[in-house]
């Protein structure tokens, strides 16, 4: 068996805005899912399967987190935080509008290994196709949920999968 091959749980979840300015940690990651989404085609011809084509387009990613950021909600809206006050009474709000246009962020997860090795996974241009949504509930924290598509970048590609025999931290950029 070589390093990496037997990440653990999910240590760490890093947005970052696309000019590397804007760095946020999600608070108790919980779950972070990537599946590429392929283009493919069948050619037929006298009652058969002749050719065969399929190829990376894209990739649908999800993220869950407990708690709310609003530094990351911001982040991946494109919108801001303002804090007033001074503590130990200050007020952070974030407040969206119907002309808000989402952004492209990157995303960086982090699992630990069984030894001291870790896996990082970058997706380098994603975007939000469905709304942050939570849930306020009785008895329970509230946990945070997102999802989207994320393109090549054109100079990265679309993600990297990095299986490092050391652990190392998340890039800030």
């Amino acid at each position: 068996m070589s390093f990496g091959e037997r990440p653990f749980g999910l240590r760490e979840i890093k947005l970052v805005s696309m000019n590397g300015g804007t760095v946020v940690n999600l608070p108790a990651p919980r779950t972070m899912s990537f599946s590429e989404r392929l283009k493919s085609g069948e050619l037929s011809g006298g009652d058969r399967t002749l050719a065969v084509v399929a190829f990376p387009d894209a990739l649908e990613w999800s993220l869950e987190a407990g708690g709310i950021s609003l530094e990351a909600y911001a982040l991946m809206t494109g919108r801001s935080v303002t804090t007033t006050g001074t503590s130990p009474n200050q007020t952070k709000t974030l407040t969206g509008s119907a002309d808000d246009v989402y952004p492209y962020f990157k995303i960086y997860g982090k699992s630990v290994g069984d030894g001291a090795d870790d896996v990082h996974v970058k997706i380098f241009k994603a975007k939000l196709t469905s709304p942050l949504e939570g849930q306020f509930q009785d008895g329970e924290f509230f946990v945070t949920q997102c999802s989207g598509i994320a393109i090549d970048d054109g100079t990265n590609g679309i993600f990297e999968v990095v299986q490092n025999e050391t652990a190392k931290n998340l890039p800030s950029s």
